[in-house]
């Protein structure tokens, strides 16, 4: 391997994300449950259930459905993400920008490739990478003109109101 490009050497690969987020989730708390998490309190819940009054079956069936239907909706979610990123590869898109003042600049380029960063879809537009949530538009955003005249009033066009001409 000869060179590697310097915008690419800073996304960390499967193993380093997952070790990334266990010391995060350690050190700031998790906000979000995953199946584990799952498990673990499904396994409280059964230590820890009144012996007289045992939970139903029925309950923990619909419990281990309920998450399992959020962790497929996230799955297909995130695979929906990852292919609408790579579709835009080779699309000129426009991206915003927040600066400092809150002002949004507009930067127009060439999607060149897309790829996971701390784990979120980002594109490289131009040789830089931006998130794909910061994309405005595919294509270029019209150029406002802030020297036409807005509606005045005066109407050259004939006709009766209804949308029909009047001949």
């Amino acid at each position: 391997m000869a060179s590697v490009n310097n915008y690419m050497t800073n996304i960390p690969t499967g193993a380093t994300t997952k070790a990334n987020s266990e010391q995060t989730s350690k050190a700031t708390g998790k906000s979000t449950l995953d199946m584990e998490d799952f498990f673990k309190l499904f396994a409280a819940q059964l230590q820890n259930q009144d012996m007289t009054n045992p939970m139903d079956t029925s309950e923990f069936m619909n419990q281990m459905i309920m998450m399992s239907t959020i962790q497929s909706i996230t799955d297909i979610t995130n695979v929906s993400l990852i292919s609408y990123a790579a579709s835009l590869v080779g699309k000129d898109v426009t991206v915003g920008q927040v600066g400092s003042g809150g002002k949004i600049t507009e930067v127009y380029g060439t999607v060149t490739a897309t790829g996971m960063y701390s784990g979120e879809q980002v594109v490289f537009v131009d040789g830089k990478s931006y998130k794909l949530s910061s994309i405005m538009a595919v294509g270029k955003l019209p150029e406002i003109n802030s020297s036409e005249p807005t509606s005045s009033g005066a109407n050259d066009n004939t006709g009766n109101g209804t949308g029909a001409n009047s001949e």
